[in-house]
């Protein structure tokens, strides 16, 4: 596990904190317990210890985007132009995500987030904003599960015309719903 953290120059007053974990320890049946415990600690640790308003799970390869933005075509599609808007739009939704508390009181707030049944967790943060974890594990985070999640974030999303899944082969798989709607 490690961390970067980043200054963007067009977004000067915002500090952007990437947790990097080893994937195959998260799905690795001897190692799982441990690590989603420890992947938890310490990102609860971070949204105590600094002011996060935004967080979510994507692959290294991302760039920082979310599966959503890297999805989107054009503006859309930049993380740097999206930050700016954290309290207004959600950049993308994952297993594990930090609402800001603005978005979080227009989804209902904590315990209407929590009753929708689509989170295992759903913690409040010094700063107001929620902590919110689909399942208790990323493995159980698909279908239904990828599904509940986007039927309570979806009006809030950054929205944008869509592309298709990348022609690369061997990508992971997206967490992510497209719908007609």
């Amino acid at each position: 596990m490690s961390f970067t953290v980043v200054f963007e120059e067009d977004v000067p007053d915002q500090v952007k904190l990437g947790l990097h974990v080893d994937t195959a320890a998260l799905v690795g049946q001897a190692t799982t317990v441990a690590e989603h415990d420890r992947l938890l600690a310490v990102g609860r640790w971070a949204c105590e210890r600094y002011d996060v308003v935004f967080g979510h799970v994507s692959y290294r390869r991302s760039g920082g985007a979310t599966e959503l933005e890297s999805r989107l075509r054009g503006r859309p599609s930049d993380p740097v132009s999206n930050a700016p808007q954290w309290h207004t739009v959600l950049r993308g939704y994952s297993w594990l995500m930090v609402v800001p508390a603005g978005i979080a009181q227009r989804l209902g707030g904590q315990q209407a987030l929590h009753a929708t049944g689509a989170f295992s967790g759903v913690s409040p943060l010094p700063n107001g904003s929620l902590l919110l974890q689909a399942t208790p594990t990323l493995q159980q985070y698909d279908g239904d599960a990828v599904r509940a999640v986007h039927r309570v974030v979806r009006d809030v999303l950054v929205r944008g015309e869509l592309r298709g899944p990348s022609p690369v082969p061997g990508q992971p798989p997206a967490n992510l719903v497209i719908l007609d709607d």
